[in-house]
């Protein structure tokens, strides 16, 4: 439910589409609830029950709409990647890449302070150097599905005009459009293949018609 809650409401901000009235508020307090229900027993597991692609996905919606995540809920996702972790349950680029952007997004919109906006930003610089050593002589990142995400990397951290990884990758994604059938695979292809991140939802401007 994590990841499905936190896709919807990175949708509805996309989209520009209101909610209902009262209904965002609720959806934000669900997928908080979400959250920490996933962490629940992971004392045990040392890992989400899903997997960190939801959990991080979480992350990135709640900032997206400019809401303050509790720092143990951060902090899981940067142990996690500090101690690579992240290859729990599906492709490590994709974890990576999705933890990546939501920690770009605390910092830019100042959700964290001090030291822990600096350990961020750190993560970020190590994510995008070993999502460049991973580039296979295709220019695939991990697989062709997880090349997006770290497309969407190199853009919202600006590192798209000056890392030849990033040109490589976009390259690679031109070349078998056709595999990007489905809306989970064609979701994040889309803004990397428009120059776009997730993060650049957040700076939207919605006008009412």
């Amino acid at each position: 439910e994590t990841g499905r809650l936190a896709l919807y409401l990175l949708g509805l901000r996309a989209t520009c589409l209101p909610p209902e009235q009262g209904s965002k508020g609720f959806l934000v307090t669900w997928l908080k609830y979400y959250l920490e229900k996933d962490w629940t027993g992971s004392l045990q597991l040392g890992h989400p029950h899903t997997n960190y692609y939801q959990y991080g996905l979480g992350v990135l919606a709640l900032c997206v709409h400019g809401k303050r995540v509790p720092e143990k809920v951060i902090r899981r996702l940067l142990a996690a990647q500090h101690h690579s972790r992240l290859r729990h349950g599906g492709s490590a680029v994709d974890m990576e890449a999705v933890a990546a952007l939501a920690f770009t997004c605390l910092e830019r919109r100042h959700l964290v302070r001090g030291r822990l906006g600096t350990e961020l930003r750190k993560a970020v610089q190590r994510t995008r150097k070993s999502m460049a050593q991973a580039q296979g002589m295709d220019g695939v990142i991990g697989n062709i599905y997880s090349t997006p995400w770290a497309v969407q990397v190199f853009l919202a951290t600006g590192t798209c005009q000056t890392d030849t990884a990033y040109s490589r990758a976009v390259a690679a994604l031109l070349q078998p459009l056709e595999a990007f059938g489905t809306a989970g695979t064609i979701g994040p292809v889309l803004p990397a293949l428009h120059g776009r991140s997730y993060l650049d939802i957040a700076s939207m401007e919605c006008r009412e018609e």
